[in-house]
């Protein structure tokens, strides 16, 4: 009698597992068609508005500032610099 129990429990975790996975793959599809649909709908909406001269939305929507165009000096400090050993020193 136990080997029939193992048998049927066996049988009922695969269909388990395989129900699972169907349902995952279907669930991924979905979620990859509508990702996919609004990247396009976003690249469509750039290539509109790069074709007028505007940015982008996220530049005129978030706020975020165009770098400025004057250069930037940036000195760079070294303090003492320590040699590394070499091979036969480790």
């Amino acid at each position: 009698m136990e080997n029939n129990n193992s048998v049927g429990g066996a049988i009922v975790k695969i269909v388990a597992l395989t129900g699972g996975a169907i349902a995952g793959a279907m669930l991924a599809n979905w979620c990859d068609k509508i990702l996919t649909n609004i990247i396009h709908e976003r690249a469509e909406f750039d290539k509109t508005r790069y074709s007028q001269g505007l940015a982008s939305k996220e530049f005129s929507s978030q706020g975020k500032r165009l770098p400025d165009t004057e250069p930037r000096i940036i000195r760079i400090e070294h303090v003492e610099t320590q040699e590394y050993p070499g091979e036969g020193d480790l």
